[in-house]
């Protein structure tokens, strides 16, 4: 029985038997080591204790939280530096047009309207992706209302 499958390697996926510590195709550590209960009281006759190898996980595994955390943080500083940069360049361009509308090189309230009408060419985009989306979320909840009041229907 010790040779039926029980989990699968966490790096390559290949199936391996019961009580396995290392994978049978790559050689990688397994995550989780799966004993039947029997074997695991024999193992504890002999001595055997799998407690190093759950600190190597929890080790592993805390690893890769620190490193996670760390990469959030450094892509919450890019987007405060976005966010940063790019109220500068608003006020740039606002400081700029009051400067040139001063000196009577440009329109503003041209500048402006020709603005707004960019931005408008460009809302039917989002508006069609926002109105796809909103479909989509409707046939979502149909499904799912129909799929309550069948399963609420008396059956026959």
């Amino acid at each position: 029985m010790s040779s039926a499958i029980a989990h699968y390697c966490q790096k390559c996926l290949a199936p391996n038997p019961l009580g396995t510590e290392f994978c049978g195709r790559c050689g990688t550590r397994l995550m989780l080591v799966v004993q039947t209960t029997s074997l695991r009281f024999e193992a504890a006759d002999a001595g055997v204790s799998t407690n190093e190898h759950l600190l190597e996980r929890i080790s592993a595994t805390e690893n890769r939280i620190t490193r996670l955390a760390e990469r959030l943080e450094r892509s919450l500083d890019l987007v405060l530096r976005q966010a940063q940069n790019s109220n500068t360049d608003r006020s740039l361009l606002k400081a700029l047009i009051e400067v040139l509308a001063a000196d009577g090189l440009i329109n503003g309230a041209r500048l402006e309207r020709m603005w707004n009408e960019h931005c408008e060419k460009d809302q039917p985009n989002q508006n069609a992706a926002k109105r796809r989306s909103k479909k989509v979320k409707s046939v979502q909840r149909k499904t799912q209302l129909s799929k309550k009041r069948s399963s609420k229907a008396p059956r026959r």
